[in-house]
């Protein structure tokens, strides 16, 4: 690197480097013992959220006779936009978030 392009770069002061980066995710699901306790960056999609969750707890969307759903819940609201990043529903300045996965059961019609 010559002593141009040392200059060019930008460096954070120390006491910004990494501050309010990151966010520590708990999430619970009604029949589980432990929850779901990882950091993620503010960047990261509540799509991306939600299937770590759906992983750790040993889950999935499908389709039987009935159909099963699983949605994150913050706040008391259910997420629906998943492409929404973390940074973006809690804030610049949040620490933590604390979420719900649920099961949204539809009942399958039964053919006769």
């Amino acid at each position: 690197m010559t002593a141009s392009e040392k200059a060019a770069v930008v460096e954070e002061p120390a006491d910004q480097r990494g501050a309010g980066k990151e966010v520590e995710v708990t999430i619970d699901y009604l029949p589980a013992t432990a929850a779901f306790q990882h950091e993620y960056p503010r960047t990261e999609t509540l799509a991306t959220v939600r299937t770590d969750a759906m992983v750790f707890f040993g889950v999935r969307d499908r389709q039987e006779r009935d159909k099963y759903e699983y949605f994150l819940e913050f706040d008391g609201t259910r997420i629906t936009n998943t492409s929404q990043t973390l940074g973006e529903l809690v804030g610049p300045h949040k620490k933590k978030a604390e979420f719900h996965l649920v099961e949204q059961i539809t009942p399958g019609s039964i053919s006769k």
